[in-house]
């Protein structure tokens, strides 16, 4: 069976403002209806499926680490913008030498030095408030979190990085969901005790390559329900790195992305996990892929590849004999197409 993890954590209170219609349209939608009924054999393996696990977690604050209600975010979409990869949106624990974090962002062609900051927001935590820490780094897109500046517990954070020619990651859409919260050491004994029970950590000495890729898909798994995608794409990127990667290894790096707001970045990884499922001729995968594609697309307001996506996962869909998620997928086409339909006529009428 897959974790069901439900952590009580501090409640945020920022709103997200400033949505327009296409976001309002998506959010309709009922992005994340369509999930598979049948498990890959993968999933048996690490007893952990991605879709399935996040549709049994409780969620019983309703809120994000970051302060937004439960939802899709816009954000990660202007290559021009070196916004923040991680941590984002997240809870996490305080860094040090035993659980050490990156910082990581999206590296801006034609940019060579790079200011980074650390900001603490304000109590409110409708903005940035106080500067702790600031350094400067040329050449790469990544950095040592500074384990100097002590967090305190309850305060909210997030990182700022500024291009030399004056572009802050804080243009970038998600900007305002992009920070982070510490975890309380209590929550996360709990957190502490999952990872032991879903499965050791993983001995790299086994010479088998699914063995070792099912334990950290397991870890990243728990992490994942947990919201500490920090930690989750820490343990994900050794797996990418690998020639070798499956489907499930960037199906989980893109719902990891899109938890966090990083859309493009999780419409790549989905893509790369759509053309291994193809590859292997794994429909369920290929259906589940699809759909969250199709959500992807969605949140960005681009519903000519949701459509197409939709209509895609229904295909794969049917050869499952998948009747109930055959089903879902066309409730979710109909309504697109109707709420375009109605749309394109109300900007048509003078």
């Amino acid at each position: 069976m897959c974790l069901n993890l439900v952590r009580p954590g501090p409640a945020a209170n920022k709103t997200a403002n400033g949505h327009h219609w296409g976001l309002a349209l998506a959010l309709g939608l009922g992005l994340g209806v369509v999930e598979p009924a049948l498990n890959p054999p993968a999933a048996n393996a690490v007893c952990f499926f991605w879709q399935a696990c996040a549709r049994q977690r409780g969620r019983a604050t309703n809120t994000r680490a970051g302060g937004k209600r439960t939802g899709r975010i816009i954000g990660g979409n202007n290559a021009s913008i070196p916004y923040v990869i991680s941590p984002r949106n997240a809870w996490i624990r305080e860094p040090g030498s035993e659980h050490p974090y990156t910082i990581a962002w999206n590296p801006v062609d034609g940019v060579n030095r790079y200011t980074v900051r650390l900001w603490r927001w304000t109590f409110e935590r409708d903005q940035p408030d106080i500067a702790l820490w600031e350094a400067t780094v040329d050449n790469t897109n990544r950095l040592s979190f500074p384990e100097q500046v002590p967090l305190e517990l309850g305060s909210y954070y997030s990182i700022e990085v500024v291009t030399d020619t004056g572009f802050s990651s804080n243009l970038d859409a998600g900007y305002y969901e992009s920070g982070f919260q510490l975890l309380f050491e209590e929550d996360y004994e709990i957190v502490r005790s999952q990872l032991t029970d879903v499965i050791p950590v993983p001995d790299t000495t086994l010479a088998n390559r699914d063995s070792l890729e099912n334990a950290a898909l397991a870890r990243a798994g728990v992490f994942f329900l947990e919201e500490m995608y920090a930690d989750a794409l820490a343990t994900l990127q050794p797996l990418v790195n690998s020639a070798t990667a499956s489907d499930l290894v960037y199906t989980a790096l893109g719902d990891t992305y899109s938890q966090t707001g990083l859309n493009q970045l999780a419409i790549d990884a989905y893509t790369q996990a759509l053309t291994r499922a193809i590859a292997i001729n794994d429909v369920l995968s290929e259906a589940t892929i699809r759909v969250n594609l199709a959500d992807v697309y969605a949140t960005l307001g681009l519903f000519d590849q949701t459509l197409q996506q939709l209509h895609q996962a229904r295909n794969a869909y049917s050869i499952l004999a998948a009747e109930t998620e055959t089903a879902q997928i066309d409730r979710r086409i109909n309504i697109i197409v109707s709420r375009l339909s109605r749309q394109g006529k109300e900007e048509t009428t003078p």
